[in-house]
């Protein structure tokens, strides 16, 4: 059986070109299933049956795996009786038995204001990019744009009149949704627009992305994934804080401040309410979406 286990390693590595991470993860999870196995007398593949299989599914549980970790041994065990069966190694799939445990979903995390203040008023510097990360944070905050709406952010989306964000409905082609931001994205918005976009864009010729790199070419999500990181290492925040977290926690203070629940599903861009019902449990009197923005002033 760890012949095969290894020529399946083999294959995923050199046919599937499967990463090397998810390889070892395969080759742990096999390996120990071999070694259960083994110790029931049970060396060859084909000596393994549905009920020796529900018993290892059992013995997981008993040592308390939780829930994720048990549905990638079965991920792992599945894709290894497959490429056995496909290779005529088995007749028949024992793996067809095993039924992945349901995962619960926890609630992403929400900043705490304090938190939400230690991010956003540390010193960002006054250099071009300093003044561009600030009104990035700045804005992901006021507004929870998603990350592919951040930096695919063109210039004709902002409303610097009406301070607010333009961006089409994800269902519905004329329609649009808008996403007012307070006084201080607005003035950390106009900073980077006036004194650090042009500096940052050079000789380039994009001149319709707002947020760019210091090639003045458009900002990546691994260059904003990376700017989030950093900023939050520098406040000191020690948990793992993503820009989800700081969506989320837009979402959540909107409606803690009193927004309906509604508004704040058409801002972010969710057709189905459930995506944020299941999340946001704490409603208070409904208020004009745009009350958001004076929040932050």
């Amino acid at each position: 059986m760890r012949k095969q286990i290894s020529e399946f390693v083999d294959y995923l590595q050199k046919v599937k070109k499967t990463s090397h991470n998810t390889c070892l993860s395969y080759k742990r999870d096999l390996e120990r299933l071999a070694d259960y196995m083994a110790n029931r007398g049970v060396l060859d593949v084909t000596q393994i049956t549905e009920d020796k299989l529900s018993d290892y599914a059992a013995s997981l549980r008993e040592e308390q795996f939780a829930a994720s970790s048990i549905t990638r041994h079965f991920t792992s065990i599945k894709a290894f009786f497959r490429y056995l069966e496909e290779n005529g190694n088995i007749s028949e799939n024992p793996s067809d038995v095993l039924k992945s445990p349901k995962v619960e979903k926890l609630p992403p995390r929400v900043l705490t204001t304090i938190e939400i203040e230690e991010l956003l008023s540390q010193d960002f510097g006054s250099d071009p990019k300093g003044i561009r990360d600030k009104a990035i944070l700045e804005l992901l905050y006021a507004t929870g744009l998603k990350a592919t709406e951040m930096i695919s952010l063109k210039l004709s989306n902002i409303d610097l009149a009406l301070a607010c964000v333009r961006l089409p409905m994800t269902t519905g082609a004329n329609k649009e949704r808008l996403i007012p931001y307070g006084k201080k994205a607005k003035d950390a918005l106009q900073d980077y627009l006036l004194y650090a976009r042009k500096e940052l864009l050079g000789d380039f010729q994009d001149d319709e992305t707002v947020f760019l790199n210091c090639n003045g070419s458009s900002l990546s999500r691994q260059g904003l994934w990376k700017l989030i990181k950093s900023y939050v290492y520098k406040a000191g925040i020690k948990s793992d804080i993503t820009l989800f977290t700081l969506r989320h926690s837009f979402a959540s203070h909107l409606v803690e401040n009193g927004t309906d629940l509604a508004a704040v599903q058409e801002m972010m861009g969710y057709s189905d309410s459930n995506t944020i019902s299941r999340y946001i449990t704490k409603t208070k009197k409904a208020t004009d979406p745009f009350e958001w923005a004076r929040i932050r002033n």
